[in-house]
C-alpha cells in the first residue's frame, strides 16, 4: 500500500519550531541522560537520503549495545515526493477497468541485491519477475541476436556466434559479484569510497576503461560492443571506452530482474516511515552554517535554513544529492570537491502500435519485450522497451535516447499513437575510469601483501585510467558532514545507494556515539 506523507507536513512545520522537550531526572543516571539527545538532518529523500534515515534510526534505537540514544532525524526534500530518480505515472486500462504504474527511472533490481529485497520484505511489497521477457538486439539496419522463447537455444545461438565469451563473462561476474557479497557480512563503516574499493577489491575494475578491461580478460571485441556495451548503452548512457569496468560488469549482473508492483519507490517510503522522521516535503534548503562550538572544544553545529526562512540547527547534516546541482549555499569550509557530471537521459512513452515494418518483421506477433541498440552509428535510439500490454492489443513503451526523439520518427516507429509522454532528467553519472590509491607495501606485511601492490601497480601502469572528471570520494567531506552520492562515481545503483546510505549511517552513529563504534561497546 502507497504510504501518503502529505499528512505529515502540517505536524512536522509544528515540530519545526517547537522548543525541545525537557523532563527531570530520576536522579540515577540513565545511559539516555549520559548521552545529550542528537539531531541529524538529511537532505533529499531518493534512495540514499531514505536509506540514510532507516539505518540511522535503527543504529540510534537499538545498537547491538543496547545503548540507545535519544536523537531526532529531519529529512527535506525539495520535491513532492519520496524516492528522487524513483518515480511512476498511472496509465488506465479501461478494459480491466485496472489502473497500471509504469517506472520513469530506476526499473529493476535483483535478487542478490540484499537491501532492497529485504526491505520489500519487511513493509509487505510484491515483487514481479522480468526474467522472462526476450530481448533483442538492434544495430539500426537489423536484429544480429534475438533471445528465443527456448532458453537453451539462445544460449546456443548465443555460443555459436560469441564463441566463449559468454562464459568467460560469466566467471568474471561472479567474482565480483562474490567480492561485493561479502559487503553484506561485514560491519565497517568507510570514510573514502577509495577505502571501501580496496576493502572489496573493486579498484582495479573502477580505474579502467571497459574496453581495455574485458579484451585483456579474452572477451571476444564482438560479443563486447554486441552484448556489453548495449547493456552499458542502456542503463549508464555510455560507450565501453566511456565507462569504467566495474559499471559495465555491474550492468551486466541482471540475473533475477525484479520489480515492485506499483512502484519501485515504495521500498523507499517503507524506509522514511520506518526511520520516524519529520519528512519537509516541498521545502528546498537555502543554506547550510556551520556555528561555533558552545563551549570551549565542544562540536561544531550546523544552522540550516530554508528557502521560506525557516531555520533549525543540527548535530549533523547529510547531504544525499548532488552537492554541484543543489544550488545550496554551505558556509561550512567545504573543501574542493571532484566534480560528478550526470547524463542527460531523454524518456519517452509512447501507448498505441509499435510498427512492426520499421523493424522489418512481418508482424507484431512475439515481438521482443526489449529492443537495445548497438553504438553502429545506425540505430536512431538506445532502447526500446514495452512496459505494459493492454487489453485492447496497445501497448506503452519505453524509449531512451540521448535526445529528444522527433514526431517523424515516431510516425515510423509506431502504426498509430494514443498518447506520448517525454521526461528529461539527470539519469546517472558519467562512470568514467577512477584515479586508484595504491598504498605502498610496508615492512609489516607479508610477502603475498607486499606482492599485491607490486601486481596493483603495475596493473595501473599498463592501464593509465583515462582523464576522469570524477575521483575517488571522501564521505565525511568536513567533520559533522557526510555526503551520500560520494559513492556514485564508483556505482550507481538503487542498491548501492542503499549501501551508500547504511555507510553514512554507521559514520554519523559513531560520531554521535563519540567515534566509538557500537560494536565495540560492552554492555
Amino acid at each position: 500500500m502507497r504510504i501518503d506523507y502529505l499528512s505529515k507536513v502540517s505536524a512536522a512545520v509544528s515540530a519545526f519550531f517547537a522548543p525541545p522537550h525537557f523532563h527531570l531526572s530520576s536522579g540515577k543516571a540513565s545511559v539516555k541522560e549520559l548521552v545529550p539527545a542528537k539531531s541529524v538532518a538529511i537532505i533529499g529523500a531518493g534512495a540514499g537520503g531514505a536509506s540514510t534515515a532507516y539505518y540511522l534510526n535503527s543504529f540510534l534505537e537499538q545498537p547491538p549495545s543496547r545503548r540507545s540514544v535519544d536523537h531526532s532525524i529531519t529529512i527535506f526534500e525539495q520535491s513532492d515526493k519520496i524516492g528522487g530518480r524513483c518515480a511512476v505515472f498511472k496509465v488506465r486500462d479501461a478494459g480491466q477497468h485496472k489502473d497500471h504504474f509504469v517506472e520513469v527511472g530506476a526499473s529493476i533490481f535483483v535478487k542478490v541485491n540484499h537491501h532492497l529485497v529485504d526491505a520489500a520484505k519487511e513493509f509487505g511489497l510484491k515483487t514481479k519477475p522480468l526474467d522472462n521477457e526476450l530481448v533483442a538486439i538492434w544495430d539500426g539496419k537489423r536484429f544480429v541476436f534475438e533471445e528465443s522463447q527456448w532458453k537453451f537455444w539462445s544460449i546456443l545461438k548465443g555460443l555459436r556466434r560469441w564463441s566463449l565469451s559468454p562464459i568467460k563473462l560469466q566467471q568474471l561476474l561472479k567474482k565480483t559479484v562474490g567480492d561485493l557479497l561479502e559487503y553484506y557480512k561485514s560491519p565497517e563503516a568507510f570514510d573514502s569510497i577509495a577505502d571501501f574499493a580496496r576493502r572489496f577489491n573493486l579498484e582495479k575494475a573502477a580505474a579502467v576503461r571497459s574496453s581495455d578491461f574485458l579484451r585483456d580478460a579474452g572477451i571476444g571485441d564482438l560479443y563486447s560492443h554486441e552484448v556489453v556495451e548495449v547493456a552499458t548503452r542502456v542503463n549508464y548512457g555510455s560507450n565501453l571506452d566511456e565507462i569504467h569496468a566495474l559499471g559495465a560488469l555491474v550492468t551486466m549482473a541482471a540475473d533475477d530482474a525484479l520489480q515492485i508492483y506499483d512502484g519501485n519507490f515504495q521500498i523507499f517510503e517503507g524506509m522514511v516511515a520506518k526511520s520516524k522522521a519529520n519528512v519537509r516535503l516541498d521545502t528546498k534548503v537555502a543554506r547550510v552554517r556551520k556555528l561555533r562550538p558552545e563551549n570551549e572544544g565542544g562540536d561544531h553545529r550546523f544552522e540550516v535554513t530554508t528557502t521560506s526562512g525557516q531555520r533549525k540547527i543540527f548535530d549533523a547534516i547529510v547531504i544525499a544529492s548532488p552537492i554541484h546541482s543543489s544550488n545550496i549555499d554551505f558556509d561550512i569550509d567545504l573543501p574542493p570537491l571532484p566534480k560528478a557530471s550526470y547524463r542527460t537521459v531523454h524518456a519517452t512513452f509512447v501507448r498505441g502500435h509499435v510498427n512492426p515494418a520499421y523493424f522489418d518483421a512481418v508482424s507484431a506477433e512475439n515481438f521482443p519485450s526489449h529492443i537495445l541498440t548497438t553504438n553502429s552509428g545506425d540505430a536512431e535510439f538506445t532502447s526500446l522497451s514495452i512496459q505494459l500490454k493492454l487489453s485492447n492489443g496497445e501497448t506503452v513503451t519505453k524509449i531512451f535516447s540521448p535526445k529528444p526523439l522527433p514526431l517523424e520518427l515516431l510516425d515510423r516507429l509506431y502504426s498509430n499513437r494514443t498518447w506520448v509522454k517525454h521526461k528529461e532528467w539527470k539519469a546517472y553519472p558519467r562512470l568514467k575510469p577512477l584515479d586508484t590509491l595504491v598504498q605502498q607495501p610496508n615492512a609489516d606485511q607479508s610477502s603475498e601483501q607486499k606482492q599485491q601492490f607490486v601486481l596493483g601497480a603495475s596493473w595501473q601502469k599498463k592501464h593509465e585510467p583515462a582523464p576522469a572528471e570524477t575521483a575517488w570520494g571522501k564521505v565525511e567531506v568536513v567533520p559533522g558532514v557526510y555526503y551520500v552520492n560520494a559513492f556514485e562515481p564508483l556505482i550507481s545503483t538503487m542498491e548501492t545507494e542503499t549501501i551508500a546510505g547504511k555507510n553514512v549511517a554507521r559514520l554519523v552513529r559513531d560520531r554521535l556515539l563519540g567515534h566509538c563504534a557500537v560494536e565495540r561497546i560492552k554492555s
